[in-house]
């Protein structure tokens, strides 16, 4: 099969026959329909501050598709089935993989990254690393759903417990924030907040349903323009990974308001408590890739019509311009959500 393959010390993928991987018994080939490009994988590919676990290595972890072939004992699902493929990896066997909290695993990995993803025409995975996709729901917002959106649902859903008269306020806008706009907008009927350091992301957020934005290059105190907007925060998600944007927005929060740290920035997070935390005792939480309740109950949201992610989708792509797309989505050329690789479209 035809496969986008790093190298180590590489800052491009070269497009290589690889060998297709046949079934074990627990295993299920997919047919890869559509294959996100996320950030990591521009840290990973054109950045190398990322790294494979193993190189040569095939990048690609926000897949859907169709099976092709099934193990003996696989028995979910069957040769013709539409899925998506879990984003993240796990040992299957610990307390958290039991109880649905894979993502908290000690052995937590991500496909393209600490085995081979599925910038290819196949791939092979474990049964249990699959979900049924709707025939209501197309491949491309399909295979976004395994990262860019179950992300930010399930830091937003289940670790910040959005409730419908939360006021929020979303910190950096790009491909998980904003989804992260999407969600809460489908959840709060109260006011929603969006803030960045990009005009384009912060027009993209309008879109999603922001009732405010803030622009970061524009206000000299984000968290005191934050604070007379929204008239009280009662959940804050940050998706930007910048210490000062968390500092400057505790002054914001109502009091008994949750915080939730996602991003992960180019610098060490050294937050500081400052005593509005205890006083207003806030709630300040981390959250980290997704369980296997995100994509079902998203698959649901979108069926109601309450999530679209239709506008989510930039543009659809053969494997050989990947290259070009990595490039595009570092220089943010074209304002990218999410441009959509085709593995098996013109080969």
């Amino acid at each position: 099969m035809k496969a986008a393959v790093l190298n180590k010390g590489k800052n491009l993928v070269e497009i290589q026959d690889v060998q297709e991987a046949k079934p074990s018994d627990s295993e299920v080939k997919v047919e890869i329909a559509a294959c996100g490009v996320c950030g990591s994988d521009v840290h990973l590919i054109a950045h190398g501050t990322l790294k494979c676990k193993h190189y040569p290595g095939v990048p690609g972890h926000e897949a859907s598709g169709k099976v092709v072939e099934i193990g003996e004992s696989v028995s979910k699902f069957k040769k013709g089935d539409r899925v998506v493929i879990s984003a993240g990896t796990s040992c299957g066997t610990c307390e958290f993989c039991l109880a649905g909290r894979e993502n908290l695993c000690k052995s937590l990995g991500v496909f393209g990254f600490d085995r081979n993803g599925s910038f290819a025409q196949f791939n092979t995975v474990e049964e249990r690393y699959l979900y049924h996709l709707p025939d209501s729901i197309p491949f491309d917002q399909g295979a976004i759903l395994a990262d860019a959106v179950s992300t930010p649902y399930h830091a937003i859903r289940f670790q910040g417990k959005i409730q419908e008269s939360d006021t929020v306020a979303i910190i950096g806008c790009g491909g998980l924030g904003i989804h992260g706009v999407a969600i809460a907008r489908a959840f709060t009927k109260s006011k929603l907040i969006a803030i960045d350091i990009d005009e384009n992301a912060l027009e993209n957020a309008s879109k999603y349903g922001a009732d405010e934005t803030i622009s970061i290059k524009k206000v000299k105190n984000p968290g005191k323009e934050l604070k007379e907007i929204s008239k009280g925060v009662d959940l804050l998600v940050d998706f930007s990974g910048y210490t000062s944007n968390i500092e400057e927005s505790v002054r914001a929060m109502n009091p008994g308001g949750r915080m939730v740290m996602v991003g992960i920035g180019r610098n060490p997070l050294t937050f500081k408590i400052p005593f509005l935390i205890i006083e207003k005792m806030l709630t300040v939480t981390g959250s980290y890739g997704s369980d296997r309740r995100a994509i079902p109950e998203l698959i649901q949201l979108i069926e109601s019509g309450k999530l679209d992610l239709s506008q989510s989708i930039t543009s659809h792509h053969g494997l050989d311009e990947l290259n070009e797309c990595i490039d595009h989505l570092d220089r943010r050329i074209g304002n990218p959500i999410r441009f959509i690789i085709e593995p098996n479209k013109n080969i």
